[in-house]
């Protein structure tokens, strides 16, 4: 494991946000594809984080991206490191246990959706969660060059 102060940080927090913003965007328009289903997840953040009010989903995204930098920083200091695995590979991987566990363990039913979004007796939610979360991978991994 390495510290923070052995990644590139600067790395990290580019990588992170480009990735949060993207996911979120892509997710946004996921419901242009068939079988995809639309998941603003700024919204989600409001739903369990905050209230109704406008500035909510500001802060559902800000979150969002925060999260997104400081998981990227999970992934560059221990998950990287541990595997012997291509950067692209070791962080899509981590974007899809981030998906099962985080997205679909613990937001989807805190957003009343329940695990990896079964209330909305669909398969959409996970697909389109899965996709979003290995895009996300995919970008960290292509930006994200360690020292």
């Amino acid at each position: 494991m390495l510290s923070w102060r052995e990644v590139d940080f600067a790395g990290v927090v580019l990588a992170g946000f480009v990735g949060g913003y993207i996911m979120a965007m892509a997710g946004l328009w996921a419901s242009r594809i068939p079988g995809l289903a639309a998941i603003d997840i700024a919204d989600f953040g409001r739903r369990y984080m905050a209230s109704d009010r406008p500035s909510a989903w500001i802060l559902g995204m800000v979150s969002h991206l925060i999260n997104s930098v400081l998981l990227t920083l999970v992934w560059a200091m221990a998950i990287a490191p541990a595997f012997h695995l291509p950067r692209v590979v070791s962080a899509v991987l981590w974007g899809e246990v981030l998906a099962i566990v985080w997205a679909g363990g613990l937001i989807a039913p805190m957003a009343g959706l329940g695990f990896l979004g079964r209330k909305t007796r669909s398969h959409r939610f996970a697909l389109t969660s899965a996709l979003l979360h290995a895009i996300w991978g995919l970008i960290i991994g292509l930006l994200y060059v360690p020292k």
